[in-house]
């Protein structure tokens, strides 16, 4: 694509506040919370509506570049080296990208219509109600009271007592249980002794992993783990629409 029919493109594309993604062979030199440079190789490139701005090479999920919304992102056509090339300069506060672009692939642009929210099944709030509702996974004895309990040290996810009344503390983790979240609860734990000035409160780390050295470090302050799956309520549509060769 010509130098110039590109930028034309783009301009007309941000005037009417469309995304714009397009394929270059490109160098990137970022200065910010860091520096450092990506000598040329082929990349995707992309503005969102919001003025978000993100460099992708060819693998991986996450972008190699990127500011944040609101970036302002101006295409400025050198001619004065023996090979002209585009200049991409962005910027977002103290965040910058030079994009030396020598070459460009492809450009497609589309205003974009999409204004819902993400339905997220298997989130830790539904853990809890998960937990809150099916006392029993955790021990047959236990007594849920309330769930989100608020605190000023935080929230506790659930909170509960045990046939004998010690009180139990539910830290709920929708991913594998690390070092950070055995701490959390272990400070749960302890405030809630010295608000409550009983020593009969214990926690679960309720995940559906726990690593190796926060399983240990839950056993040295006489903790627990329980495995729980964020209960999933999606399913996929082919696992339960019959396909209409089942019917023949």
């Amino acid at each position: 694509m010509k130098f110039q029919d590109f930028i034309d493109k783009v301009k007309l594309a941000q005037s009417k506040g469309e995304l714009i993604s397009f394929f270059c062979k490109c160098a990137i030199t970022y200065s910010g919370r860091a520096e450092s440079y990506l000598d040329f190789g082929d990349r995707l490139i992309i503005i969102k509506q919001d003025k978000t701005l993100l460099i992708h090479q060819p693998d991986g999920g996450m972008p190699i570049n990127y500011l944040k919304a609101p970036a302002s992102a101006e295409f400025i056509l050198d001619e004065t080296q023996e090979k002209p090339f585009i200049l991409l300069e962005g910027r977002s506060g103290a965040d910058e990208i030079d994009c030396e672009i020598t070459k460009v692939y492809d450009l497609y642009s589309r205003k974009l219509i999409d204004g819902l929210k993400q339905d997220l099944a298997g989130s830790e709030a539904e853990m809890s109600d998960y937990i809150r509702d099916h006392p029993e996974i955790i021990s047959k004895d236990f007594i849920p009271l309330s769930r989100e309990e608020h605190t000023k040290y935080g929230f506790i996810d659930v909170f509960g007592h045990t046939g004998d009344g010690t009180l139990l503390i539910i830290e709920c983790k929708r991913y594998t249980a690390g070092l950070s979240g055995v701490t959390q609860l272990r400070r749960y734990v302890e405030k809630m002794k010295s608000l409550k000035g009983i020593k009969a409160v214990t926690g679960v780390i309720a995940a559906p992993a726990i690593t190796s050295n926060a399983m240990e470090m839950l056993k040295d302050w006489k903790l627990d783990f329980i495995r729980v799956d964020p209960p999933k309520r999606f399913v996929r549509k082919n696992k339960r629409q019959k396909k209409i060769e089942s019917f023949f």
